[in-house]
């Protein structure tokens, strides 16, 4: 009966220890999934709201003197239907217009590929689109959700952007030596067309104002590897919303195609300046770590 009564204390006290083991465990658990849930729930609820102005000055001796203090306003990737809607245009045209940018450039991705405008909805973009005034103008480009329908050309148009997609604009300003905005088409649908994008300048032009400052847009920023030859000075971008999941080594793992060499903020690119944008919305996740939706402002200085 002793053993018996031993054998039967020595369980309970087995029981009893596994069970206290358990305890730390249990309690590791809970909070682990508690710091994952409210990094989500910070991620998708806040991090995805707001608006951050990033300011860059742009110093460079290919500026033209009359270019000294020129500023240029970049927006990217709406991806309307995300976690940016229509209601939030106000706010983005009255910081923008705030800026009192001379020109203003769009690099792409209006609508979210998986949401779909109604007319009215397209009918109050394009009223706010078109109110967003500069001194000078509104460019744009298409991104690789824009090649997916003919949204892009009739919001575009209608707001007053001038489409440069497989082309090029000369900008003057205070003076009679330009500089060239070059715009590309989507990298991801392949209708990149570099012939008519650079076919300025020509091999019979003027050389005394010929623009030397050369400015590309183009969505996707990977697009940088195939310009070299160009003698691009700067280049906008889009499409890799900064990585959306802001965190050291994460970011490097979290990436869209398009967007898998080049993503955060800026890059030399063997003299070539690359700004990525962070765009507005968000891609199919949803979601926005330490990478608050932005625009950004760049003013060019010659020294």
């Amino acid at each position: 009966m002793k053993k018996e009564k031993d054998k039967k204390e020595t369980v309970s006290e087995t029981l009893e220890t596994v069970k206290k083991a358990k305890r730390p465990l249990i309690s590791k658990l809970l909070f682990l999934f508690l710091v994952i849930a409210l990094i989500y729930i910070y991620a998708r609820y806040i991090g995805t709201t707001g608006l951050k102005i990033k300011e860059y000055n742009i110093i460079n001796e290919n500026i033209p003197s009359s270019f000294d203090g020129f500023s240029i306003v970049q927006f990217s990737d709406l991806e309307i239907g995300s976690t940016f809607f229509i209601d939030d245009l106000d706010n983005l045209v009255k910081n923008i217009n705030d800026l009192k940018p001379d020109i203003v450039v769009f690099t792409g991705d209006i609508v979210s590929n998986s949401y779909s405008l109604n007319s009215k909805e397209e009918k109050t973009l394009i009223e706010k689109l078109s109110s967003i005034d500069p001194l000078i103008g509104k460019y744009s480009v298409r991104g690789d959700d824009d090649c997916k329908s003919d949204l892009y050309e009739r919001v575009t148009s209608e707001s007053g952007f001038k489409d440069i997609t497989n082309s090029y604009e000369l900008i003057y300003y205070k003076g009679l030596v330009p500089i060239v905005l070059y715009g590309l088409d989507s990298l991801n649908a392949g209708s990149q067309n570099f012939d008519s994008t650079f076919a300025y300048p020509s091999d019979d032009e003027d050389t005394t104002s010929m623009a030397t400052y050369r400015i590309l847009l183009a969505h996707e920023p990977d697009t940088a590897d195939l310009v070299s030859k160009y003698n691009i000075s700067l280049m906008l971008s889009g499409h890799s919303h900064n990585s959306e999941l802001n965190i050291p080594y994460i970011r490097d793992y979290y990436h869209i195609p398009g967007a898998t060499k080049y993503y955060s903020d800026k890059y030399d690119i063997n003299g070539m300046e690359l700004y990525v944008s962070g765009g507005l919305g968000t891609s199919k996740y949803k979601v926005r770590l330490f990478s608050r939706p932005s625009i950004s402002i760049y003013r060019l200085y010659t020294d």
